[in-house]
């Protein structure tokens, strides 16, 4: 896969002069690693409007945009996520950090701002934003499938043909299907891991909403739970209200089918095995 291109001055530095009311002057620049996008996020230190000012600029897809665009709408988020946007790039804060070791408490203003973006977005769908419904579980499947495979083509090992069958078997599951049409659904993240945040002097940012979707908010609990981040009280006084036994269990299936995919590339088959066994036992919760 072709890495992205950071976008070029000329297309995003008009925008940011008009967000900050005055001229802007690149004084430096640097590109950000981590992953193959990283040829396509630089940090930018700018003259802007008549103070200091460093930036991310990002090349990503329309999905990314149409979700910062989204965020700007939420009241209340300790930071601002966006600076400017245009067709194929979005300008955000620089937020110096790092992401929270493991075993590491979560921030509680992770969860507060998610807990906002969760309230205000509530039953209503940003334009442009994919939607988590029964086709797009099937393609999730599908594109785990291919993973799966590849390490069966590698391996021989059967836990990989095992959970190949099932991958085939639960892209058209009738209980992933009706979880989805009662749950209620709203804007999520989608992808809340630990490297997706910076914790820094002036508290924790999210980063990286290149996984956005609209879906029942449980999907980002889930995300946070898994990795030992346990609901704080925040969420819940923000929201006023946490998800029930069906949807925790949806977002049990939805996570570990998700990963499965990395899982599968670098983890090994015990581990595909047992997020698979995971899966299955939420699914039977969904019903018969």
């Amino acid at each position: 896969m072709t890495a992205p291109v950071a976008p070029a001055d000329e297309e995003w530095l008009p925008a940011v002069e008009r967000w900050a009311g005055g001229p802007a002057v690149v004084r430096g620049r640097r590109e950000l690693t981590g992953g193959y996008v990283s040829d396509g996020v630089r940090r930018v230190d700018l003259d802007a409007g008549g103070r200091s000012l460093a930036v991310v600029v990002k090349r990503t897809g329309p999905g990314e945009v149409a979700a910062m665009r989204a965020l700007t709408e939420v009241p209340g988020l300790a930071r601002p996520l966006l600076l400017a946007a245009g067709s194929g790039w979005i300008v955000t804060p620089f937020h110096a950090g790092r992401p929270p070791a493991a075993g590491e408490p979560v921030a509680d203003d992770v969860f507060a701002d998610l807990a906002r973006v969760h309230a205000h977005w509530l039953g209503r769908r940003p334009p442009g934003v994919p939607v988590v419904d029964a086709p797009w579980w099937a393609g999730l499947c599908d594109r785990v499938l291919v993973a799966v495979s590849g390490g069966l083509a590698r391996t021989g090992d059967a836990r990989f043909a095992a959970t190949a069958d099932l991958l085939r078997a639960w892209r058209g599951d009738p209980r992933v299907t009706r979880a989805l049409a009662l749950l209620p659904a709203t804007l999520v993240h989608g992808d809340p891991h630990r490297g997706n945040l910076l914790a820094g002097p002036d508290g924790t940012a999210i980063i990286d909403w290149g996984g956005a979707r609209v879906a029942p908010a449980g999907l980002d609990l889930a995300v946070l739970a898994a990795q030992g981040a346990p609901l704080p009280a925040a969420y819940r006084a923000i929201r006023g209200a946490e998800p029930d036994a069906l949807e925790t269990a949806w977002a049990t299936v939805q996570v570990h089918v998700q990963y499965m995919g990395f899982a599968a590339d670098h983890l090994g088959p015990a581990r595909v095995a047992e997020m698979a066994a995971t899966a299955a036992t939420a699914l039977d919760l969904l019903g018969p």
